[in-house]
């Protein structure tokens, strides 16, 4: 019999979970968000949008100078995100999140003239993201910086915060 402690390393394609602990629990729960977010592409796209679907390999809760959601992609996901800002606005947003005992949520980003959406699933315990739902709160906006391993950014600024954290931390 083995206990899964959360360190062993993170499947094909998928994000680590180092230190959330029970990591084929949180994995389980991770594979349901990229269903659902394979799931509204494809609403999406039925609907004739673009969509691009955001593969991250590691989200962080920062509070230092460059706040907020720190999500690093594939380079190729990247370049295709850092295009379609360059040449859209992608001004609405909606989130979709699912609590049990770590938060994951779907981060819908629309460019309605253009018929853009960027669906960026993200992943945080309560102690990651201490004292950013407050800071977030006091800001009244929290950002989504989608960067890729050469340390360029794209930053998404999100006006509704409450949205992104549970009750008790917003």
């Amino acid at each position: 019999m083995s206990q899964d402690d959360g360190a062993d390393d993170a499947p094909e394609g998928g994000p680590a979970f180092a230190g959330m602990g029970a990591a084929s629990a949180v994995r389980e729960h991770w594979d349901d968000l990229v269903g659902d977010m394979e799931a509204t592409a494809a609403e999406f796209e039925a609907a004739g949008w673009d969509v691009l679907q955001l593969h991250p390999g590691d989200v962080t809760a920062v509070t230092g100078d460059r706040w907020g959601f720190d999500v690093l992609v594939p380079d190729d996901e990247f370049e295709q995100l850092h295009e379609w800002v360059d040449a859209g606005t992608f001004d609405e947003h909606d989130v979709y999140r699912v609590e049990s005992g770590i938060v994951f949520a779907l981060v819908v980003l629309r460019d309605e003239s253009d018929r853009r959406a960027v669906c960026c699933p993200l992943y945080y315990d309560d102690a990651a993201v201490e004292g950013l739902g407050e800071l977030a709160d006091r800001q009244g906006h929290v950002y989504t910086h989608v960067r890729n391993l050469a340390e360029e950014y794209v930053t998404f600024t999100h006006e509704e915060p409450s949205l992104f954290f549970p009750d008790d931390e917003a």
